[in-house]
């Protein structure tokens, strides 16, 4: 009877264990089958090569990078909360490497105080120049980029009123494009935007920079990036550095202006063309 009994409880105890472990495995599936929670994914602004101390934030400069965690510091630049253009035309504090994330103390914004501190070179001042939108290149000059300054002005010759442009300063560098809307009565345009152009120039050349802004138009030509071996805010002495209206102009060199006059004669009327400078 022991040995019945010894028997009975064996086969329940090993029908119990094969019944436990196979209602475990029945269960397996359905948890593997359930949808994994979904990572929010986040991108953040980081440097796409090295960029040193001193220098300027270049929209080729940045990136989007995505976030491996969703503890994304706030100092960060997170998309979709924040857009690249706010790091554009900021001066480096201190290196960063590529890759990096670019924070708010990383850099100096144009705006923050002492932004004209950080970018001007020991001896050198920052003087702003008015310019209208087609004069700077249409929005595509940078702070760091580096321009010839043009005047355009007219003056009083023996041949009349003439107009001339010429180049003022070379290879000036730009330390911040800015921004200023003039008052729709006072500029007589509705919605007339001007852009300032600050720049980096000797105190001489302060001084020149002031007076060129009232004698007539300013625009900036943009340089190329090659270094070409020309001393920086360097003034031109070339013949070639200045043009007359008469130079474009084929009417003007030829000095044959043409003037309509209606002739009455009694009841009979005459239109007639004068050409001005012919014999």
């Amino acid at each position: 009877r022991r040995i019945i009994v010894l028997l009975i409880a064996v086969i329940a105890a090993g029908g119990t264990a094969m019944y436990a472990r196979s209602w475990i495995e029945g269960q397996q599936p359905t948890a593997a089958a359930a949808p994994a929670p979904k990572e929010i994914e986040h991108e953040v602004l980081v440097a796409d090569l090295d960029l040193t101390a001193g220098s300027f934030v270049k929209p080729q400069h940045l990136r989007w990078q995505q976030w491996p965690t969703d503890d994304v510091p706030e100092s960060y630049v997170l998309r979709g909360e924040r857009t690249q253009e706010e790091m554009v035309g900021a001066v480096v504090r201190r290196r960063i490497a590529v890759g990096e994330p670019i924070t708010d103390g990383a850099v100096v914004k144009p705006g923050d105080r002492g932004f004209l501190a950080a970018v001007l070179n020991p001896g050198m001042r920052a003087v702003s120049v008015p310019i209208m939108a087609t004069s700077g290149n249409s929005g595509l000059i940078f702070p760091g980029d580096r321009i010839d300054l043009i005047l355009t002005h007219a003056l009083a010759t023996g041949q009349g009123e003439q107009r001339v442009s010429e180049t003022v300063l070379k290879n000036i560098r730009i330390i911040a494009m800015g921004v200023e809307t003039a008052d729709d009565a006072e500029a007589g345009q509705a919605n007339e935007r001007a852009k300032t152009a600050t720049l980096e120039v000797t105190p001489g050349q302060a001084e020149t920079v002031t007076l060129l802004t009232e004698l007539g138009k300013l625009s900036l030509s943009l340089r190329s990036l090659a270094a070409d071996g020309e001393a920086e805010g360097t003034v031109p002495v070339a013949a070639d550095s200045f043009t007359w209206d008469r130079d474009v102009s084929q009417v003007l060199r030829s000095g044959r202006l043409s003037s309509r006059l209606l002739v009455l004669r009694g009841s009979n009327t005459q239109d007639v063309t004068v050409q001005q400078g012919s014999n």
